[in-house]
């Protein structure tokens, strides 16, 4: 852009050339009508033109709020202290959940557009993940018309208490019609006990859902098992058989995009739980499960959940004969069977079954249940039996003459 000087006054090089031509105007070196073609404007803001050029000189061409500070501009105490929080302590934070925290924290509002310009003028914008590679195309599934009718659940391993730290597992579940995340949880690693204490919690809090909708880990189990295996029920997962019981089938997703609804749950989770955490100092699971549970997860409902587009809700309240008894539901659950001696053999250890049965149990074999806070139980034919210890297992070689 060419700019020139006259009196401190800057022109831009179509307010000079306005004024060249309104000048020449003035001097009687160009007509009215001609001043009007080469300005492109009308003959009346031609005539307006110059009449201000005659009245206030080289200012004549420039705007009326030339050099005035704009009434809706921020105060600059105020764009100090936000850059300053922003750079030093929410420097982890994106500019939306900054925002939010702006306004509840220290009831400061500015628009996403102010805060944006702002960062990108101070460098301060956290960037966004790199794509490695280019994502192919993939259709999105419409909603669930009622909450309750599809439950995901998933795990993410990250380094939920910051770069330094070890990588835990996050588990939890979204309801496809909603995205209302029921209940989230930290555990030390995602394994079948993991999974089945927020299948619970679930339960417990909202019910039952018609479907769950997980991915082909090892302890959920795989699609291909019913199609192969003409005994599949034995050889379900504890996970599979749990659900069961409560009436709720599983259907296992073929690609992660499949569930991209849980999947682009955990990437808010990784964007938005690392800095709160952080700035609470919470580094350790029972202070960062208390804090999923009382605050970020119902701040994550109010801010992210839809209304379904049926009010009626589908989950199910829990069976009649489980009712009271999700321990024995939520479980794992392993098969002995007793030796002539009306002995087992489970986790290295020998164990007496006891009962007061009146039946002699050599032979026959016995369900051990295991619940999620490692209380053990055992049964046969649906009644309790009794475990002592006797001691551990030993194993006997026998070399060849």
């Amino acid at each position: 852009m060419h700019r020139e000087e006259t009196k401190g006054v800057y022109l831009r090089f179509e307010e000079q050339r306005k004024l060249d031509i309104a000048n020449q105007v003035i001097q009687g070196q160009l007509t009215m009508e001609n001043a009007s073609r080469l300005l492109g404007k009308s003959l009346r803001q031609t005539r307006r033109i110059v009449q201000s050029v005659k009245e206030r000189g080289v200012r004549g061409v420039k705007h009326g709020n030339s050099g005035r500070a704009p009434a809706n501009k921020t105060d600059e105490s105020i764009r100090r202290f936000v850059v300053d929080l922003l750079r030093n302590e929410y420097f982890d934070f994106n500019l939306c959940h900054f925002i939010e925290k702006l306004e509840s924290q220290y009831s400061v509002k500015i628009s996403h557009e102010t805060l944006r310009l702002w960062a990108h003028k101070e460098g301060l914008v956290k960037r966004a993940k790199k794509i490695r590679r280019r994502a192919r195309p993939h259709k999105r599934r419409p909603r669930m018309h009622s909450s309750g009718m599809m439950l995901q659940l998933d795990g993410s391993e990250h380094r939920w208490f910051g770069k330094d730290s070890p990588h835990y597992a996050l588990i939890g579940g979204i309801d496809d019609a909603t995205s209302f995340c029921p209940h989230a949880e930290i555990f030390p690693a995602e394994d079948t006990l993991s999974v089945l204490a927020t299948l619970k919690a679930i339960v417990e809090k909202v019910g039952v859902p018609e479907v769950l909708y997980v991915d082909q880990a090892g302890h959920f189990g795989s699609r291909l098992n019913k199609l192969f295996r003409l005994d599949w029920e034995k050889h379900r997962t504890h996970v599979e058989r749990a659900m069961n019981e409560l009436g709720c089938q599983i259907i296992f997703a073929a690609s992660p995009q499949a569930k991209g609804r849980i999947e682009r749950m955990w990437d808010t989770f990784q964007d938005r739980l690392v800095p709160e955490l952080r700035i609470r100092k919470i580094k350790n699971i029972p202070e960062a499960n208390k804090y999923l549970r009382e605050e970020f997860v119902p701040e994550y409902n109010r801010r992210f959940a839809v209304h379904p587009e049926r009010k009626k809700s589908a989950y199910k309240s829990v069976p009649k004969m489980w009712q009271g008894r999700l321990d024995w539901v939520f479980c794992i659950r392993e098969f002995r069977k007793v030796d002539l001696g009306e002995c087992i053999s489970w986790n290295g250890q020998t164990y007496l079954v006891g009962n007061n049965l009146g039946l002699a149990l050599k032979g026959t074999t016995i369900e051990i249940r295991t619940t999620i806070d490692g209380k053990v139980q055992a049964y046969y034919a649906g009644r309790d039996v009794g475990l002592c210890p006797i001691g551990k297992t030993t194993s006997i070689q026998i070399k060849a003459a």
